[in-house]
């Protein structure tokens, strides 16, 4: 008698995969990553979009009340009656709670500003310097508090902190590190563009006259050419292209009409810095 094993169709058999390639699976688990990552950010932009509208910037002052004592430990940095002064008034026109500013000079011959939580605000002596306008200081001023009424240092820093986590599940050097660097940039230049429309009617309000902005802005060019940087791209830039920017100021004196007649007030926060020693 002879004995010989049965044929089996092997494409019947569960047990192995009928796909040479798994192309099947691949496809099924890139649909759940994509589904995931979705998710993930669809999270993330609504925590962000409601923290604002859950943390008043009254309860951020007094969470952050120590960051304007930091700020002021630096003996070269300090409060300015007069250009408090001045964010008093533009807070008016921005519909800022009253005392919901305080700004600071520094001394550093830094040609920059900034707006951190609290609504505590730095213009430094390196950009005051710069501007022969008030008009122009005025610019800087207000769009650092548009920053401050948009709660743009909390909604930054909520936003970087998630995404960073996330980003970190897939190492520190994948490529969803580097796309989370990239869309964090994007993200900072829509808020800078939303913070200078804000600025642009503030100024308008102020001074019926918007040339303050343009001339912050020109002032903002020779910067970046003396700094190397008007070859940088925009899209490693946290700010829009500064170009970009004048014309978006021209767009909007057609759009709502503003004046753009010469600046009339001279800077009274000018002034002339210590030499160094090399």
């Amino acid at each position: 008698m002879q004995y010989e094993n049965p044929k089996f169709d092997e494409s019947k058999n569960p047990n192995v995969t009928h796909d040479p390639y798994q192309l099947g699976e691949l496809r099924a688990l890139l649909g759940y990553l994509l589904v995931t990552l979705v998710a993930v950010w669809l999270l993330i932009e609504m925590i962000v979009f409601t923290l604002p509208r859950t943390i008043s910037l009254e309860r951020e002052r007094q969470w952050f009340q120590f960051i304007g004592a930091k700020i002021i430990i630096d003996e070269r940095t300090s409060p300015d009656p007069e250009l408090q002064k001045l964010a008093d008034q533009l807070a008016v026109h921005m519909k800022l709670p009253p005392k919901s500013v305080s700004v600071y000079i520094s001394e550093q011959n830094i040609p920059n500003a900034y707006a951190t939580f609290g609504g505590n605000i730095v213009l430094y002596r390196g950009l005051l310097n710069r501007l022969k306008h008030e008009e122009s200081v005025a610019a800087v001023l207000a769009h650092e508090m548009a920053h401050i009424k948009h709660r743009d240092p909390l909604r930054s820093m909520s936003r970087s902190l998630f995404y960073s986590a996330v980003a970190a599940a897939f190492g520190s050097d994948s490529q969803m590190q580097k796309l989370a660097t990239l869309e964090g940039l994007r993200y900072s230049r829509d808020l800078e563009e939303q913070a200078d429309n804000r600025a642009i009617f503030a100024l308008a309000q102020h001074y019926q006259n918007v040339n303050g902005m343009i001339l912050l802005f020109q002032t903002l060019q020779q910067i970046e050419q003396d700094y190397d940087m008007e070859h940088r791209p925009t899209w490693l830039s946290t700010h829009p292209d500064t170009a970009s920017r004048v014309q978006n100021v021209h767009d909007r004196i057609q759009q709502f009409s503003y004046h753009n007649t010469p600046a009339q007030h001279p800077n009274r926060w000018q002034k002339t810095l210590p030499k160094t020693s090399e």
